[in-house]
């Protein structure tokens, strides 16, 4: 994980880490079979610390904004996941543990099981692409430099985007983006139950 984190998950081979170890290769693979579980126990582990301990209360706006908070943390702090993602490593332990603390933090809202996934699917989606444009900063930065006079000319908006591009990656910009789209998911499938006092109490975080 340390690899992963200083030079991405490309650089992460058993070699590499027998190397830091100072041990021989195949004495890992005694333990690891290979890098696609190497890979596996990093991505378990990783989201092991998206866990909230302990548990959040609060109502369910408060608990999963908890959570919500937490994952993108750990996204933010460890971009490879993301990639690692995208190869699929298979589901170990922590990912059940993550699954059940999400239920959780709905059940009083009594949902059929699919409002209840495709709820918690889409705050999942907003951490994670929030955490990916954090991640792709450097990306947004080349476009605004690329922009030309003809550019500007055609859409003057443009001319803005290069003073507002930080503030995309700001933990303000992270929170209005969460609570908006809990309102949303709100007024989707629990409208007679969204109230002011769940939104108040969802948006402030702990000091």
């Amino acid at each position: 994980m340390a690899v992963a984190d200083r030079d991405g998950l490309d650089a992460v081979s058993i070699r590499r880490v027998a190397s830091l170890l100072g041990v021989r290769p195949m004495s890992l693979y005694t333990h690891i079979a290979s890098k696609d579980e190497l890979l596996d126990l990093m991505a378990n582990e990783l989201l092991g610390s998206m866990l909230v301990d302990p548990p959040p209360t609060g109502g369910w706006r408060s608990e999963l904004s908890a959570i919500a908070r937490r994952s993108h943390e750990v996204f933010v702090a460890h971009p490879w996941v993301l990639a690692a993602f995208v190869r699929r490593p298979r589901p170990g332990p922590n990912t059940a543990s993550h699954a059940k603390q999400m239920a959780r933090a709905v059940a009083e809202l009594e949902l059929s099981p699919s409002d209840m996934w495709a709820l918690l699917a889409i705050v999942d989606d907003f951490v994670l692409g929030h955490a990916l444009r954090s991640a792709t900063r450097a990306n947004a930065r080349a476009i605004d430099a690329s922009l030309t006079q003809a550019d500007l000319a055609e859409v003057p908006e443009l001319a803005a985007l290069p003073e507002v591009v930080d503030t995309r990656y700001t933990d303000d910009s992270f929170e209005i983006g969460l609570q908006t789209v809990l309102d949303g998911v709100a007024g989707r499938f629990v409208p007679s139950r969204s109230s002011d006092a769940d939104r108040a109490a969802a948006s402030s975080q702990p000091a």
